[in-house]
């Protein structure tokens, strides 16, 4: 299990973005600073083909679109990118491990 989390940049509002690893499933999530985190599941329905089973560790980075990379027990490191409002447009990339 993991969690990270991100500020929107340029925003003063509080905003946040989480990325968090559950269970072997990845979830990514907004959140205004006056309501609940809205979460979406990266591991189901397609939205991210290629997810790595044995996910271990999960981070998030936000800029002009939200960046989630997922390092696997194997130590393998894959990544996703979606917009900001969680529109998903691209599978997973491998990225080359530590």
């Amino acid at each position: 299990m993991d969690i990270d989390t991100a500020g929107v940049p340029g925003s003063m509002s509080g905003a946040e973005y989480s990325a968090a690893l559950s269970r072997g499933r990845t979830y990514v999530g907004y959140r205004r600073p006056t309501g609940a985190c809205a979460w979406k599941d990266l591991t189901s329905n397609g939205q991210t083909p290629g997810y790595p089973r044995n996910a271990c560790g999960v981070a998030v980075k936000v800029a002009d679109r939200v960046c989630v990379k997922v390092l696997t027990t194997a130590g393998a490191v894959f990544e996703t990118s979606c917009t900001l409002a969680l529109t998903w447009t691209r599978g997973r990339a491998a990225v080359i491990n530590p």
